[in-house]
């Protein structure tokens, strides 16, 4: 059964949708068999990896609104094999329709879990990328999912909302929505370190976080390569092979399966 990471944060910036990118690319360059799971309307993984929302007949919107009605899960009909070795379930704007459909469903927070439960079976990792607010679709992934990946911003206003999704899964677990919901680690991203206020920052979280749960020795620079990439529908990894953003992603991918549940 796949290991199921749900890269997660309530704040926007902080480099959710590259992080669930290039992770999952790292991950099946390293032989590992990945879906990824666009769970935000915005939709921009489905656009990084080359397909336009409004063209897709299935989506994660769509696989809800089936099983809302029916309790079937048909998850498997909006799975795209990518360019990039990774598989795709990708989403469109119309999953903020959801969020008043799941409201007012039977156990709406269990509903990805199940639309998941037969996929998980043909792959080694699941990646979800999540919208950057706590809500319905977030405690959906959450639920769904193993472990949390938090990536944060290297800048102390970003600290915040990592205690707010560090709260949230204590949250998960005394309510038995997911007793077992586990803290992978914290990536920091868009480090420069460059500058006093970066590597305070970093020092920072690592003191702070660092003593709750895992830091990911892993940092990720901030880099114009990351847009351009997703730009030209390519991971960091094929459009930059050698550079700083590659390497540390494939660093991460090396530190995600060292710490295998």
């Amino acid at each position: 059964m796949a290991r199921i990471i749900a890269v997660a944060v309530p704040k926007g910036g902080t480099g959710k949708t590259t992080t669930t990118l290039n992770l999952g690319a790292a991950l099946a360059e390293l032989g590992q068999r990945v879906l990824l799971v666009d769970f935000d309307p915005q939709g921009n993984l489905t656009q990084a990896l080359g397909l336009r929302p409004a063209d897709l007949e299935h989506t994660s919107y769509t696989a809800i609104k089936y099983f809302l009605t029916c309790f079937e899960p048909q998850l498997d009909l909006a799975v795209r094999r990518t360019e990039m070795g990774v598989d795709l379930v990708p989403t469109s704007a119309r999953l903020n329709l959801a969020n008043d459909e799941l409201a007012v469903a039977i156990q709406r927070e269990f509903v990805l879990q199940k639309l998941l439960a037969p996929l998980a079976p043909r792959y080694d990792i699941i990646l979800i990328d999540t919208l950057p607010y706590l809500g319905v679709l977030v405690v959906n992934a959450l639920v769904a999912a193993q472990e949390v990946l938090i990536p944060l911003q290297a800048e102390y206003l970003a600290t915040e909302s990592v205690t707010l999704m560090m709260d949230q899964v204590q949250l998960m677990r005394r309510s038995g929505l997911n007793a077992g919901l586990d803290v992978l680690g914290i990536l920091l991203t868009m480090v420069d370190q460059r500058t006093v206020i970066h590597r305070e920052a970093v020092e920072y979280a690592r003191r702070v976080f660092g003593s709750q749960v895992p830091v990911f020795a892993t940092q990720v620079k901030r880099s114009v390569r990351f847009p351009e990439s997703q730009a030209s529908h390519q991971s960091i990894l094929a459009y930059d092979p050698e550079g700083e953003g590659a390497r540390a992603y494939r660093a991460l991918a090396e530190e995600v399966l060292r710490g295998s549940s």
